[in-house]
Parts: structure tokens; C-alpha cells; sequence
């Protein structure tokens, strides 16, 4: 990516994130009780940057022979991010049409859980691929040492927050829901995290960009899943500022990752 498109790209992720920066900060300014402002400046971004994502990793994935395994990871990469994208989507025409902000569940759940599940069988093929490719000098004790630790860091993160949840009186569908999405980014979280450190000897490089991206996308999507549900299962909305701002940011990494990826084989 040339440095003006860079700028750019990353001022159109900037903008939205410092709009709801202002709402977390003073939720009553007039700014921020439009509702339909408030849509569709979080709806258009995460739009746009799934979409960017999507068509992307479509070239990036056409890049790899069929037999090579980067294929088949990146594959399952660009799916699970149109799932997410499709549900984004659907979310979008819920407003356009009928003027409903949070419709859950709807028929955009799905999409989003098997996105999420293409996205977390990705990663576990990234790693897979890693470990194959000898990026990593670290042998296979020290690889599920380092699994396992990544796991209980991020079961200990997620669990306290959810705990609330689980006491809720919320109907059985929305409180499967509500503690799927945050199980689903645990998955996502220990691939990732492990992805970082098998790379680590590549830090500052082209090919750790790309990972590190990637792992902060899901560090982000993770975060606004987790506060959503949160927020959700104890009724509380004053803080929907906070669940823009890391999904967006989260959108925004995944297509930052991408577009790295396709330079580095355009390189």
C-alpha cells in the first residue's frame, strides 16, 4: 500500500474511532443524540473495511497454489470474514428498512457464528503452516506450553466479565448467544495469540506485521464481543460508545492485515 493510500486508510478508521471517543467521553453533547448519525457512523465504516477485507483476501488467497496449505488458511480466512460481513450487512438493512439499532437475536447471528468459526479453524491453519514453514525455533513442548498458557490467560480475562451473564434472566437463546460469541473469541484468542509468539523471531518484519494485525483485529473483536455481551446481559447501554470503537478498530486491523499480506506477495 502506497503511503497516501495508507493515510488515508488509516485516517477513515481514525475518524469514526475518535467520533465515538467523544460519545464515551460526553454521551449527553448534541452530537451524540441522533440516532441515526450514531448507526450509521459505526454501520458504513465496519462495512467498508469488511468488505475491503473480504475482496482482498479473495486475491490473496488466489495467489497460493491449490496444494499449498497458506491456501486452504487463507481460504477459511476470507469466509469468515464475509460471515462477519454478511451479518454486518443484514444488521444494516434491519435499520435502513424498519429503523431497529439493536435487533438480537436475528437471523444475522448465524452469520456471525460461523464466521467467527471459520475465523478461529484459520488461525489454527496459520499456526499449523507456521509451525511447517520452520519460521519458529521453538520445539513442540515449548509450543503447548506457551497454547496453554495463552488459553488460561484468556479464559482468565473472559471468565470474570461473564459471570454476570450466566445470573441474568435473559431468554435461553439470548443467553446461549451472549456467552457464544465471548467463547468463540477465546477460541480465536489462543491461535492468535500463539501465532505471535512462534513469530517472534520475525519481529518488526513483514511477514509479523501481518500477524500482528491480524492478532489485534481479534484482540479488539474479542473485546467489543465480550463488552457487548456484558452490557447486553445487565441491560446497560451508556457505554455503546466503548463496543463502536473496538469493533471498529477491530474491522479496521483485519483489513490492514490483509492488504499487508497481499503487498508482501506482491513484494
Amino acid at each position: 500500500m502506497s503511503r497516501p493510500r495508507a493515510l488515508l486508510f488509516w485516517l477513515a478508521l481514525a475518524l469514526p474511532v475518535a467520533f465515538f471517543t467523544g460519545q464515551a467521553l460526553a454521551p449527553e453533547a448534541s452530537l451524540y443524540t441522533q440516532p441515526v448519525l450514531l448507526y450509521w457512523m459505526g454501520a458504513v465504516p465496519k462495512l467498508a473495511f469488511g468488505a475491503l477485507a473480504v475482496l482482498v483476501g479473495i486475491f490473496v488467497t488466489s495467489r497460493f497454489e491449490p496444494d499449498n496449505p497458506s491456501r486452504l488458511a487463507w481460504w477459511l480466512w476470507t469466509a469468515g470474514c464475509l460471515g462477519t460481513w454478511v451479518g454486518q450487512a443484514i444488521l444494516a438493512v434491519y435499520f435502513a428498512t424498519r429503523g431497529e439499532i439493536a435487533v438480537f437475536p436475528s437471523v444475522a447471528d448465524p452469520f456471525f457464528v460461523a464466521g467467527s468459526l471459520a475465523l478461529a479453524a484459520s488461525l489454527f491453519a496459520f499456526v499449523r503452516v507456521t509451525i511447517r514453514s520452520g519460521f519458529t525455533p521453538l520445539n513442540a513442548t515449548h509450543r503447548w506450553v506457551i497454547g496453554l498458557g495463552a488459553a488460561v490467560l484468556s479464559t482468565l480475562l473472559v471468565l470474570p466479565v461473564l459471570w454476570p451473564v450466566l445470573e441474568t434472566s435473559a431468554p435461553a437463546l439470548e443467553k446461549f448467544l451472549l456467552l457464544a460469541y465471548p467463547a468463540l473469541d477465546l477460541l480465536m484468542l489462543v491461535p492468535a495469540l500463539l501465532l505471535l509468539r512462534l513469530t517472534a523471531s520475525l519481529w518488526g518484519g513483514r511477514v509479523w506485521t501481518v500477524w500482528a494485525l491480524l492478532a489485534g483485529g481479534i484482540l479488539c473483536n474479542a473485546a467489543g464481543d465480550i463488552l457487548f455481551s456484558y452490557f447486553s446481559g445487565l441491560g446497560k447501554t451508556q457505554l455503546e460508545a466503548l463496543i463502536d470503537i473496538a469493533f471498529l478498530l477491530g474491522y479496521g486491523l483485519f483489513a490492514a492485515g490483509v492488504i499487508h499480506q497481499r503487498d508482501l506477495l506482491a513484494g
